[in-house]
């Protein structure tokens, strides 16, 4: 796991970028600690490295990585879980390697077979930069599922890439350009900037399951995967149980110590089983000293009857208090999701122990876990009737005072896609924006992306919960990675999600609501098969998670500097907001008449973000 950067000039003047990728290599040290490297073809393109060794720690791993031949490089940041599958194939064609990495196998796929066999053949977290000199073309991809980042600034000069948004705006290609302020409202819609925008002008993350393919002439990008809309056929015999344990070994390969995030749900208690069961491996989680959220006893618990060697660090709120400022730092595009607070404390922890860790991330998303998923499919059965249709049912709920079963939310939409989208929203911003906000607010790409594919979608139920799942893995799950990447690697630590593997994708598609959601609980599928493993009392017992409580901090320790920065921010952002609404959102949440914590918060760190990366080359 480490970090790339990479400059692609139109015209031939690489080499005075050479202090800017010291620099960025500089400023990304936490996300490859080991070694670094640098690599030129003395012409127009300079790629940047650095390495966090996880597998063949020698110097034959080093990046950016070579060809016998010279021809092609490659920087890659991930890991490729099923490499050995098609290394014997590339001996019996002549390959002679000189590592036993998964970034030499890679380079001689991509050499080998091409770009398109190998995205949908290789299985991996990855975002990598393939270099081929005699055609003076780069690759820039993604994978499908986005667990690793790629940044991409482009003007009439060239293009630059890097894991890292704070070396796109401070690189000279865009350090100029002016705000997005459709991403800007999409980041405080959603607390984070969706894929395929960027908030500074001309930059974008490059989406998942997509490449880029640069030449002298500019860029074009390509999608290689796409989640599903409709319920796949499946073709495998293999049970969900198979697969997990297939997957979350596959997963366990390292020259490193591994780990697992254990908490007291669902989820992270399968993986640490399997992890465990493979080779005996150290848990992780952290506890608070308030019952009602802790969950450090169940996830004790499990280690106990998984027999892992368990370790639990009890927080404090002071600890988390002082942990913001790292957060600033460790996230340089703006992100408001506060949870990624104690992610960055976990992160911290388990650091101390190994190297690598594997959580439970994808299972919620994949399989209906969210309490929220059942609830938004009846309420998008109102899209049966047409907008009067709606119109009239809403007045006759409100006089008659019968059941709510129209929202003002399913007047304002036209499907329900955009309903549901809508509920992703942090709290507050649906109700302020509009007011709040005097720009566009821009959807996120895949919302516009699903509605090429719908075409004559039925309103039923099933049909709601398959476009519920996709907005799931498409929009909700990029924030939760987006967090875990960002927190995990600024303490230098990898993090593997073998319940977003290829495999355990392609199984997810081949199963339905029904299956998943039973008893009124979700994901019911996953947790039957932890209870073959535990216990039901455990497993089923009311979800706990400590919950940050921010909405209390800016009253109480944050208050001073937050209506400071607020009422002071930089004319570049102080100018698109309304001056009126925001004082009002401030006031009704400092004298606790509503709590709009999360959106002052969003506010708050799109300061800090400004502050501390907007101009930090």
């Amino acid at each position: 796991m480490c970090g790339i950067v990479g400059i692609f000039s139109y015209k031939n003047n690489v080499d005075k970028y050479r202090p800017f990728i010291n620099w960025s290599l500089k400023s990304m040290h936490h996300r490859g600690p080991d070694s670094n490297g640098v690599w030129s073809n003395d012409k127009n393109y300079l790629a940047g490295f650095v390495r966090l060794s996880i597998r063949d720690l020698s110097e034959n791993g080093s990046q950016p990585m070579l060809s016998s031949c010279n021809s092609y490089a490659l920087s890659f940041n991930g890991e490729m879980y099923n490499t050995h599958l098609f290394k014997l194939r590339l001996e019996k064609e002549g390959v002679q390697f000189r590592s036993t990495t998964d970034t030499e196998v890679l380079l001689y796929g991509l050499i080998h077979w091409g770009v398109e066999y190998v995205l949908q053949n290789f299985d991996g977290i990855f975002a990598f930069a393939f270099y081929n000199a005699n055609k003076n073309e780069l690759l820039l991809a993604r994978d499908r599922t986005g667990i690793k980042p790629l940044y991409i600034g482009h003007s009439n000069e060239g293009i630059i890439y890097s894991s890292q948004y704070d070396h796109i705006i401070n690189h000279e290609y865009c350090k100029s350009n002016a705000l997005n302020t459709g991403a800007l409202g999409a980041y405080l819609s959603l607390g984070y900037v969706p894929e395929n925008a960027g908030i500074v002008g001309n930059t974008f993350m490059l989406p998942h399951g997509y490449y880029a393919k640069v030449t002298p002439t500019g860029y074009t990008c390509s999608r290689f995967y796409c989640y599903p809309l409709h319920q796949q056929n499946s073709s495998s015999v293999s049970t969900l149980e198979e697969v997990i344990q297939r997957n979350v070994e596959a997963q366990m390969v390292s020259d490193v110590p591994v780990g697992t995030f254990m908490s007291g749900g669902v989820d992270s208690p399968l993986v640490s089983y399997y992890a465990n069961k493979h080779a005996g491996i150290q848990s992780f989680t952290i506890g608070v000293n308030d019952t009602t959220m802790d969950e450090s006893k169940a996830a004790a618990e499990y280690a106990f009857i998984f027999n892992t060697r368990h370790q639990c660090k009890v927080i404090t709120e002071k600890d988390l208090l002082n942990s913001i400022q790292q957060n600033t730092k460790a996230f340089t595009e703006p992100f408001a999701d506060f949870s990624s607070i104690p992610t960055l404390v976990l992160s911290g922890f388990a650091r101390e122990k190994v190297t690598v860790a594997l959580s439970g991330d994808g299972g919620d998303e994949l399989f209906w876990g969210y309490p929220r998923n059942l609830r938004m499919q009846q309420e998008g059965l109102v899209f049966k009737h047409n907008k009067l249709v709606r119109l009239l049912n809403f007045g006759k709920e409100k006089i008659t005072g019968s059941k709510r079963i129209t929202r003002r939310r399913h007047l304002q939409v036209n499907d329900f896609p955009a309903y549901y989208y809508r509920s992703l929203f942090i709290t507050g911003a649906e109700h302020w924006l509009p007011e709040l906000f005097e720009s566009k607010i821009e959807d996120a790409f895949f919302l516009s992306e699903l509605y090429k594919e719908k075409g004559s979608l039925k309103v039923d139920a099933d049909s709601l919960m398959q476009v519920l799942r996709k907005l799931e893995f498409d929009i909700h799950l990029q924030r939760i990675l987006l967090k875990v990447d960002r927190a995990s690697m600024y303490h230098s630590l990898e993090v593997r999600v073998p319940l977003l593997s290829n495999e355990m994708v392609d199984y997810s598609t081949t199963v339905n609501s029904k299956q998943c959601i039973q008893h009124g609980q979700g994901k019911y599928n996953l947790k039957e098969l932890l209870i073959s493993k535990s216990n039901k009392a455990l497993v089923l017992q009311p979800k706990k998670g400590f919950v940050i409580p921010i909405g209390t901090w800016m009253r109480t320790e944050l208050r001073k500097d937050v209506e400071e920065k607020l009422f002071n921010m930089p004319r570049e952002l102080s100018t698109l907001f309304n001056q009126k609404e925001l004082y009002e959102v401030v006031n009704q949440h400092m004298s606790n008449k509503q709590d709009w914590g999360w959106l002052l918060w969003s506010i708050y760190s799109l300061i800090n973000w400004h502050q501390q990366h907007r101009n930090a080359g």
